[in-house]
C-alpha cells in the first residue's frame, strides 16, 4: 500500500505507432517483505517484485541490465530528484 503518490511524467511510448499513453508515478511505501511473485491467479498474472537499493538500480541501468523504458525513465527521474524526495520523506 502506498502512503503517497507523486506524478513523475506522462508520455507516448510509441508515437505514430500506438495511442498508448503512459503515466509514471513515484510511490512511498514500506517495501519490507515486498519481494516475490504476486498477482491474481484467476487473471493469469505473474508479477515478479524485486527490491533494489538505489545504487544497485543505477548500476543495473548503467550496465544495460534494465530493458524496460518506463523503468529507465523513472530511475533517471529519481537520480535527478532524489535529494528533494529524501527531504520530503525525512
Amino acid at each position: 500500500m502506498f502512503s503517497s503518490l507523486w506524478p513523475i511524467t506522462k508520455y507516448f511510448p510509441s508515437p505514430g505507432g500506438s495511442n498508448e499513453f503512459v503515466h509514471l508515478y513515484l510511490g512511498q511505501c514500506d517495501s519490507e517483505g515486498a519481494g516475490g511473485i504476486h498477482g491474481l491467479e484467476s487473471e493469469g498474472e505473474d508479477i515478479r517484485v524485486t527490491v533494489w537499493s538505489f545504487d544497485d538500480a543505477m548500476d543495473a541501468m548503467k550496465n544495460g541490465l534494465i530493458k524496460n523504458a518506463s523503468t529507465i525513465i523513472a530511475l533517471q527521474w529519481l537520480a535527478l530528484n532524489r535529494a528533494e524526495i529524501r527531504g520530503l520523506w525525512s
